[in-house]
């Protein structure tokens, strides 16, 4: 099990918390990033109630999976199909837009998408 107190390899560290908020005594979730140093990044901070921490939680997970699921595809396409790369990630990108349009999982921001 890894040290609480030992720094990630990582460049910027996700720190999560339960709180208490002092002025209504209700529970809150704290979230920062830190830099290498341990420095809080700037605008990088925020508190959610449990449940909306728990809403992020899982759109974390389910873009883990998605992330796996589309890695082994495009390799399997590449790798195994030997189709054309061009022809993988176009189809990749129709995908994830039509998967977004049908279902709404995951919502993909209108600045992320590539058309």
């Amino acid at each position: 099990m890894q040290d609480p107190n030992e720094r990630s390899h990582l460049k910027n560290v996700l720190e999560v918390q339960g709180i208490v908020s002092a002025a209504a005594n209700a529970p809150l979730v704290q979230v920062r990033f830190t830099d290498e140093n341990g420095d809080t990044v700037p605008g990088a901070n925020t508190q959610m109630t449990p449940d909306e921490a728990r809403e992020h939680a899982q759109m974390v997970v389910e873009a883990a999976a998605n992330a796996v699921y589309e890695a082994a595809l495009v390799t399997w396409l590449l790798e195994e199909m030997k189709v054309d790369e061009n022809v993988v990630f176009e189809a990749l990108t129709a995908m994830r837009n039509w998967r977004s349009d049908k279902w709404g999982q995951p919502t993909i921001p209108e600045d992320w998408r590539q058309e």
